[in-house]
């Protein structure tokens, strides 16, 4: 689950600065050598921010990746628990919320193929969810809805209810269906289409209804229409508990941090998580996941989820599309981003046109701000592009 803090969306309105300077400008004498040293520029500023990720929070390991559609740069530091082995660029981490984007994703392909409607009711797909009926204002609620969070459904994840029985279904874990029944009778956040109310359970809903449209499981649809096609190769959904690469999480508990798995395997089944961001990968996919999402790649797609956000700032065009954060600027250049909190592990993923980058962070505690991290390094990039560039003639 990724909830945007007000510190958050201070960096999102106002492109605030991070305190370490990572700037440097460099002189070459072509073309060739401008390329060359740039690109060392950019592993440099890549290295330096983990570094610095790495020693303000107490995560054990920190990744990162940087992709502009040619050259990936990746960077790691750490280990992947506090006395084990050295985190490495192939560490594993769970994606949280960032997922959202590739359920998003694939939720604007089937409406660009004129399988689903954004804006028709999705009750009609959910007929074989008897507990669906049971949810407040079903019948008013589409697709468009659901996927920018204007649906009004409460969030499972503060059902008491839902963390109780958490404690007795370690290995069964938990059916989508029975989710969205931990808070039917609840009433809902608002009127669908005239509120934003971040919901983990809206995504949950259109995990049932991608797989009622296309006779498909979830995982399924991500591993051919996302994994496959950006080359994702060290991205797998989240089912079961064993995953190579894996690295520790470490998550709030009673007396501190408290380990959510050992290298390589989770302390419980955490499939549950689907469609709201199941996946478990690297900051170097997610870069490719994000760089496809800007790029021709997904340009139809891209023009859905962005084309009508649910407004948090109307005057600087900041809002929640479809399964991204967006920011358009004055000149139509854009930004597209997402953060991730899920069992000890800690995302977050952005593309911004102005630069033609995709980054991603990822890190194994609950303590790293890897979302406000991530904006604050890209501001630093766009500002160290600008400079470069120098003033026009």
């Amino acid at each position: 689950m990724f909830r945007p803090r007000l510190a958050i969306l201070a960096v999102l309105a106002t492109g605030v600065s991070v305190a370490m300077s990572l700037s440097g400008a460099v002189s070459a004498q072509s073309t060739a050598q401008n390329a060359a040293q740039g690109e060392v520029t950019r592993q440099t500023r890549l290295e330096t921010f983990v570094d610095t990720a790495h020693a303000s929070s107490d995560a054990t390991a920190v990744s990162a990746a940087m992709f502009d559609g040619e050259t990936l740069l990746r960077q790691a530091t750490g280990q992947v628990e506090r006395r084990g082995p050295a985190a490495d660029e192939t560490t594993r981490f769970l994606s949280a919320s960032v997922g959202k984007t590739v359920t998003a994703l694939i939720a604007a392909q089937l409406v660009n193929e004129g399988v689903l409607d954004l804006d028709a009711p999705v009750s009609p797909w959910l007929s074989d969810v008897p507990v669906w009926r049971e949810v407040a204002q079903a019948d008013q609620i589409t697709l468009r809805h659901l996927l920018n969070h204007s649906a009004g459904i409460p969030d499972y994840l503060e059902n008491w209810r839902f963390h109780t029985a958490r404690g007795g279904r370690r290995e069964q874990g938990f059916q989508p269906a029975e989710l969205i029944d931990y808070i039917t009778g609840t009433e809902a956040q608002g009127v669908p289409g005239a509120h934003y109310a971040y919901s983990d359970t809206h995504y949950i809903v259109v995990g049932l209804v991608l797989e009622a449209a296309t006779g498909e499981t979830y995982a399924d649809l991500v591993r051919t229409r996302v994994i496959e096609p950006v080359g994702m190769a060290d991205t797998e959904s989240l089912i079961g508990r064993t995953y190579d690469r894996l690295a520790v999480g470490y998550d709030r508990g009673t007396f501190g941090a408290r380990a959510t798995g050992e290298p390589g395997e989770l302390n419980a089944n955490l499939a549950w998580e689907w469609a709201g961001g199941g996946l478990v990968t690297t900051p170097a996919d997610l870069a490719r996941l994000y760089h496809a999402l800007g790029s021709e790649q997904f340009a139809a797609e891209r023009a859905l989820m962005i084309a009508e956000p649910n407004m948090l700032n109307a005057e600087l065009r900041i809002g929640y599309g479809l399964g991204v954060f967006v920011r358009i600027y004055e000149d139509e250049a854009y930004r597209l981003f997402h953060g991730g909190d899920f069992a000890g592990h800690r995302s977050a993923a952005i593309y911004d046109s102005r630069t033609g980058l995709a980054l991603a962070v990822q890190g194994n505690h609950k303590r790293l701000e890897a979302p406000d991290l991530l904006l604050e390094f890209n501001e630093d990039l766009v500002r160290a592009q600008t400079a470069s560039d120098g003033p026009s003639e």
